[in-house]
């Protein structure tokens, strides 16, 4: 399930707030504009999230085996997901 919109800005606020504390980080920018950001960040790895699983389901929804819901379909899911994240450029 997907956080709503608020929930996303408040995980950003939180991560921005936590970077400014750090003395490792300097924010170029003033903290909304740094917090929108990754808003807009967090929110779009969701989507590219939602679609890999969208696109696994489709692959095992094409196959006859095995049956929805079962061990087998379950490591097949991950193990689709993992692929497509490999093909999107992320490493497992």
């Amino acid at each position: 399930m997907r956080p709503s919109r608020e929930r996303t800005e408040h995980l950003a606020r939180e991560l921005v707030d936590a970077l400014a504390r750090s003395r490792a980080v300097v924010l170029l920018r003033d903290r909304e504009a740094v917090r929108a950001a990754v808003s807009q960040a967090l929110a779009e790895e969701m989507r590219r999230e939602e679609q890999r699983e969208e696109n696994a389901r489709k692959r095992l929804a094409a196959m006859r085996s095995p049956r929805p819901n079962t061990k087998e379909w379950h490591e097949l899911f991950l193990k689709f997901i993992e692929e497509e994240a490999v093909r999107d450029g992320l490493d497992s």
